[in-house]
């Protein structure tokens, strides 16, 4: 079983501008989750939420503590515990975000560690490496032709 997932994506914007898709409420509501509350510097927290579906209050969220806020090079978030709707949570992740200029625009490289194996991290595990490449081609459709997530 894979203990990370990394994966990277060239999108036309600056590197700052691309930080701040991962790190402003609006921004990351319109191409990332249903519901977010970030501490903009090293300490704060980084939480996010998704409905289960369009008929529940139930959800998914991730929280964790921002490590490094480098606004246009790097976001680490450390400690992260995902939970689910039946209460399952799974933690000690930890997520590395790195920003860099090329080709006109700017590299985002994500890492997520600290996977874990059995029952609860199966399926997650299995999802998030195609949950990634789904996410960050959302956020390139967000940057570059101003596109949102469906109901936003």
């Amino acid at each position: 079983m894979e203990e990370s997932v990394s994966r990277e994506i060239v999108v036309r914007a600056g590197p700052e501008r691309v930080f701040d898709a991962f790190t402003d409420i609006h921004d990351l509501l319109s191409w990332f989750a249903d519901g977010a509350v970030i501490g903009r510097h090293a300490g704060g927290n980084w939480g996010l939420g998704w409905y289960a579906d369009e008929e529940s209050e139930e959800g998914y969220q991730v929280l964790g503590k921002i490590d490094v806020y480098e606004p246009g090079s790097r976001l680490v978030v450390r400690d992260l515990t995902f939970s689910t709707p039946e209460g399952e949570e799974l933690v000690g992740m930890r997520l590395s975000v790195d920003f860099a200029a090329a080709d006109g625009g700017t590299r985002v490289t994500v890492r997520q560690e600290g996977l874990g194996s059995g029952p609860g991290w199966d399926g997650y595990v299995a999802g998030i490496g195609p949950g990634w490449d789904r996410s960050l081609a959302d956020l390139r459709r967000w940057l570059e032709d101003g596109t949102k997530l469906p109901g936003r």
